[in-house]
């Protein structure tokens, strides 16, 4: 369900008027000194073109998203059921990937496999490219399950790439790419570097011309804007529930809850 945009606006940036953020969203962040990766400034420049000055989700400035106004809305949260069994498609590909992963000697959670599938099934609809499912499919299970699991910490993972792949692209709400939060209230099993569930994935939808050019990127961007704090392999096992919690609320208040905390470490990071 779609909530109205100025009321989801109010929360979101707190204590900073609503009157006041036309002016402080047109106030230039060229003049200081931009720490960050050298894409973020066409994703800025792109934002800043937007005709609607309320767009959900969609920031006109940096200035906005260090005051909460950031790219994650309800609009584009994922709650997967506990239960995904009633769709007998959703369990016939998912079981179809598992026993390829079997059959190269690499078996994977079907757990897993199956969340992955639900998530993908949801977003191809959206975006109208349902014939691409079990490429989404297997592409972000190669990220998750061969070259990034070791990033996935703390009940939470960042997919530094997009889910479709070289070449294709997909119409984004703003040109350039939209940030997915995918919330696993069950949680899945991963292989991660502090032993912990997979609860919650930030995950992106690129356009090709918004595709940085290093997935590290926007892993990094993204990873020190939400707060991850890097961890040591056979080192301390101390637990950030948070991701753990946010995987539990209601769509407005798991983006209100990272919103605020990526705003708190935005401004850290100016």
């Amino acid at each position: 369900m779609l909530i109205k945009r100025r009321e989801f606006l109010q929360t979101t940036i707190g204590a900073v008027s609503t009157l006041a953020i036309p002016n402080f969203c047109r106030v230039s962040v060229n003049a200081m000194a931009d720490p960050r990766p050298e894409w973020t400034a066409t994703f800025e420049q792109t934002l800043m073109a937007s005709d609607d000055r309320e767009l959900l989700g969609i920031p006109k400035s940096w200035q906005c998203v260090r005051q909460g106004l950031h790219p994650f809305s309800p609009e584009r949260t994922l709650i997967l059921p506990s239960q995904a069994y009633d769709d007998s498609r959703q369990v016939e590909l998912a079981q179809q990937i598992g026993r390829r992963w079997d059959d190269a000697g690499a078996s994977q959670d079907s757990e897993t496999i199956l969340r992955i599938v639900q998530a993908a099934s949801i977003l191809t609809q959206v975006y109208g490219v349902q014939e691409r499912t079990e490429d989404w499919v297997r592409r972000l299970l190669v990220w998750l399950f061969e070259f990034y699991s070791s990033v996935a910490q703390d009940h939470q993972w960042v997919a530094p790439l997009s889910w479709q792949g070289h070449g294709q692209e997909v119409k984004t709400s703003n040109g350039i790419v939209d940030w997915w939060l995918i919330l696993i209230p069950q949680g899945v099993e991963v292989s991660n570097i502090d032993g912990t569930r997979l609860h919650t994935l930030i995950t992106p939808i690129y356009t090709e011309v918004g595709k940085p050019r290093l997935p590290v990127e926007f892993w990094d961007f993204m990873a020190r804007a939400i707060g991850l704090q890097p961890k040591v392999s056979g080192g301390p096992r101390s637990i950030d529930t948070t991701w753990l919690d946010i995987s539990h609320m209601d769509r407005k208040s798991a983006c209100l809850s990272i919103n605020q905390r990526i705003a708190a470490n935005l401004t850290k990071m100016a």
